[in-house]
């Protein structure tokens, strides 16, 4: 369907009424910060990939904190050139609270050599101050500069129910 075709909402299908369209918000940025890639291709043919992730920094409204080293990025190589990508790490916060963040979505090659990206996250929190975090949706944007192997950068938007 082309892009400028508008889509039915939910009352054409029954519905009494539509939620509308959901709003976002940006929630937090995160700079990550990356080892050496090791890429291979399997014994069936995919291409994969693992992105170690040493360390980085994530900053929210009132809050901010650092990526722990041990986290990665697993990503199987198209054959279009763009990723489909699953990151897992933990951020702590300045005040010690932990957070796993699991980041899933694809990475696409562009003209200038960069790779950009929408993904999916989930955060999982400790009960306590920042539990709210744990309870969004977050609708993630993830760009590789172009010429720099050492840094991802993501924005995760919030979708408030």
């Amino acid at each position: 369907m082309p892009p400028d075709v508008p889509v039915e909402d939910i009352t054409s299908l029954g519905a009494r009424t539509s939620p509308g369209q959901p709003m976002v918000r940006r929630a937090c940025v995160i700079r990550a910060d990356l080892g050496p890639a090791l890429e291979f291709a399997t014994g069936n043919g995919k291409v994969r990939a693992m992105f170690p992730i040493e360390g980085g920094v994530a900053r929210g409204a009132g809050w901010s904190a650092r990526i722990l080293p041990g986290g990665a990025d697993f990503a199987v190589l198209l054959p279009d050139g763009a990723y489909e990508i699953e990151a897992r790490y933990c951020l702590e916060l300045d005040d010690g609270t932990p957070i796993m963040v699991t980041n899933a979505g694809r990475m696409v090659p562009q003209p200038d050599g960069s790779y950009a990206g929408r993904t999916r996250a989930v955060l999982e929190v400790a009960d306590g101050p920042h539990r709210a975090l744990g309870d969004a949706v977050y609708f993630g944007t993830a760009l590789a500069e172009a010429g720099d192997e050492a840094h991802v950068y993501i924005e995760l938007w919030e979708a408030p129910v």
